[in-house]
């Protein structure tokens, strides 16, 4: 061998030495540790965090599975989605869990690159039991012949308190407030928390326990003088930003001159002069003037009907909250970082800005009630969008809290209906908020019915039944996800003033929002998203803003333009869905218009694009969608034509589970419980 040849195969092996080390560390590097897992339980959902490291291209992925505790073999859940925030985290949930029970979740890591030291962990949680605990200690009685001032102990029916805010002094943990039928003109703040085992509630005892934030005198009537310009007013001794006539909600105005002008239109408007002291207002009932002194007219005084603030284990049942709102944000029911809370069986109507609002706070319950507003719906879109009629039934600000629910409401005549997320992450730097919306009924929406919008992450919406709503959900943006949206009905979406007055499209999803956030990871299942309006895209995907992915399978998506009107680059994953609008017949075909190409079958849209290879595009008959009877006809293409996921649609009957939000053997054999009760019909 040649000192030349010598020199070559040292200085290759150097060479070889060297690359090994570097191949060997980058491959390293590329691996993945499953680093931990968390767990979190709601009533009948939960939620599983998980994070990585050394995954330095993200194509990691988290599988998850569950278990009820002791049972022997483990269940597919839906795998876990990957984060754009923080780095190398995934989340995901679990569905249909029964309440008070203890669960096992299973997340098993893998990666293409390969995967080093531990890829499986475990982690149990639990359920909230379904039945909330009675206080046990003492009844405190309420009624308008009660007494205060110390003759009256209020532990004695027939010697009862005057105030809900005397006896919320008295309150201590495990008390029951009795409130008799009457008006109550309070605002009142709790300043005591209750426990676990003794909570305090706060209970009408029978229909017609009011607490109203108007004044008295002026709802005695009379005292209005007549202004130029069919204008009224008088002096009033306190600050006001709510006014409510007879004939529903009037119209805050900036000044005299727009008053007199009334751009929102019917019933009327009101001006309130804090300089002057005195409060104008202008109304037009069917077409014409009216004076205010031959109708009822609320005026808001107080700001707030029950103030629960740093408090835990309080409840409020069973009472009609109405006419709160002194300045911009007049509730019925503030939970401000209040822990165990709920809201119960109440009728909250003719709120300022919102009927509950939820500031902050864990585990809170807002269930069973009815929040309603009048006049919103009729007004333009340009005049309430940031004024104070852009109200909400439920409303949650700040940082989001974790844990909370809101179930089986009523929504009516709101500018929005629930907004479920808040504007920061939950304290402690905690990721996900759990926050469960669910079983409610919304009809009536001048802009969106669900407006998960800010911090959401594991925010779950299912059972949700819509009805005559602009937006039905509106994601622009939730962050940073995964938001499930999972067997909600959506009918008639578009049929409002704002779509067919106003020019704004309307859609079943919105995901346009100037805003630097990206709509985070977004889960569409077995949803039912139909509208007949006229002239209007099933789902209309627009600028601007930026957007993670969505997948969607399973839903009836169908419209009366475009099934799909896409200029959002957003990335979609849609399969096995019926995409279907009535416009895909007659001279001027429409299908789907993508990014600028506008598709006139399904044919040209799978081929152009590879979604929807194993969807259909047929009309869903329906039983009587306009009668609220969403399930499948017998013969229906959606029968037995979805796909079966993990976590998602077990239980379904036949070959494969049927699209849509509702399957059709549950109704037939006699399955009405659970869950699933209200997917059979759209409350009339």
């Amino acid at each position: 061998m040649t000192t030349m040849t010598r020199r070559r195969l040292v200085l290759a092996l150097l060479l070889a030495i060297v690359a090994f080390p570097a191949s060997f560390a980058g491959r390293a590097t590329a691996q993945n540790t499953l680093v931990a897992i968390d767990a979190y339980g709601t009533f009948h959902a939960g939620g599983v965090v998980a994070t990585v490291s050394g995954d330095p291209d993200g194509d990691a992925a988290a599988a998850l599975e569950w278990r009820v505790v002791g049972e022997p073999a483990y269940h597919p859940g839906h795998p876990l989605a990957r984060l754009p925030q923080p780095p190398n985290t995934f989340a995901g949930s679990l569905f249909w869990l029964t309440p008070g029970t203890s669960y096992e979740v299973r997340v098993t890591a893998t990666d293409p690159d390969g995967t080093t030291g531990i890829t499986q962990r475990t982690t149990t949680f639990s359920t909230r039991p379904a039945a909330l605990p009675e206080p046990t200690v003492r009844t405190l009685y309420v009624a308008p012949n009660g007494n205060d001032g110390g003759s009256n102990p209020g532990t004695n029916p027939a010697m009862p308190l005057l105030t809900v805010q005397r006896a919320a002094q008295l309150s201590i943990a495990g008390t029951l407030v009795s409130i008799a039928p009457g008006i109550y003109r309070e605002a009142v703040t709790v300043p005591t928390s209750g426990t676990a085992v003794d909570p305090i509630v706060f209970r009408g005892s029978a229909p017609g326990v009011i607490l109203d934030g108007a004044d008295a005198t002026i709802d005695a009537g009379g005292g209005w003088t007549a202004e130029s310009g069919g204008v009224y007013s008088r002096a009033i001794a306190f600050p006001t930003g709510h006014v409510v006539s007879d004939a529903g909600r009037l119209y805050r105005y900036g000044s005299l001159s727009t008053l007199t002008a009334l751009a929102a239109g019917e019933p009327g408007g009101f001006w309130y002069d804090s300089g002057g002291g005195r409060l104008y207002v202008k109304l037009v009932i069917g077409g014409s003037g009216a004076s205010p002194n031959a109708h009822a007219m609320h005026v808001a005084r107080l700001d707030a009907g029950f103030t629960i603030d740093t408090k835990s284990y309080v409840r409020v049942e069973n009472v009609e909250i109405r006419h709160y709102g002194t300045d911009l944000y007049g509730k019925g029911v503030y939970l401000r970082f209040a822990t165990e809370c709920a809201v119960r069986g109440s009728r909250i109507h003719d709120i300022e800005a919102a009927g509950v609002w939820l500031k902050g706070g864990t585990r809170n319950l807002v269930e069973d009630n009815d929040l309603t507003d009048t006049s919103i719906f009729g007004w333009p879109w340009n005049s309430t969008k940031g004024s104070t009629a852009e109200n909400n039934g439920v409303t949650m600000t700040d940082d989001v809290g974790r844990g909370n629910v809101i179930r089986g409401n009523r929504f009516r005549g709101t500018f929005n209906g629930i907004g479920p997320c808040g504007g920061s992450q939950p304290p402690g730097g905690v990721v996900t908020s759990e926050t469960d919306v669910y079983d409610n009924d919304f009809r009536q929406h001048t802009d969106d019915a669900l407006e998960p919008e800010g911090w959401c992450s594991n925010v779950r919406m299912w059972g949700n039944t819509i009805r005559d709503a602009h937006m039905a959900f509106a994601v622009a943006p939730a962050h940073p996800g995964p938001t499930f949206i999972l067997r909600n009905v959506a009918y008639n979406f578009g049929n409002t003033r704002t779509s067919i007055v106003d020019g704004f499209i309307a859609s079943a999803l919105k995901i346009n929002v100037g805003d630097p956030n990206p709509v985070g990871p977004l889960f569409l299942y077995h949803n039912t998203l139909l509208t007949v309006v006229p002239d209007t895209d099933a789902v209309a995907l627009l600028n601007p803003g930026g957007s993670t992915y969505i997948t969607a399978g399973n839903n009836v998506i169908a419209g009366t333009r475009y099934a799909l009107y896409k200029v959002n680059p957003v990335t979609l994953d849609w399969n096995w869905n019926d995409l279907y609008t009535t416009a895909m017949g007659g001279g001027s075909p429409r299908y789907v218009s993508w990014m600028g190409t506008a598709y006139t079958t399904p044919a040209a849209f799978r081929a152009a694009t590879g979604l929807e290879t194993n969807g259909i595009a047929t009309a869903p008959l329906l039983e009587d969608a306009p009668g609220g009877l969403f399930m499948p006809q017998a013969g229906s293409p959606l029968i037995d034509h979805g796909r079966a996921m993990p976590g998602i649609n077990e239980g379904f009957r036949g070959t494969a589970p049927d699209i849509g939000a509702i399957e059709w053997a549950w109704l037939r054999d006699g399955f009405e419980s659970g869950n699933f009760a209200r997917w059979s019909a759209a409350t009339p």
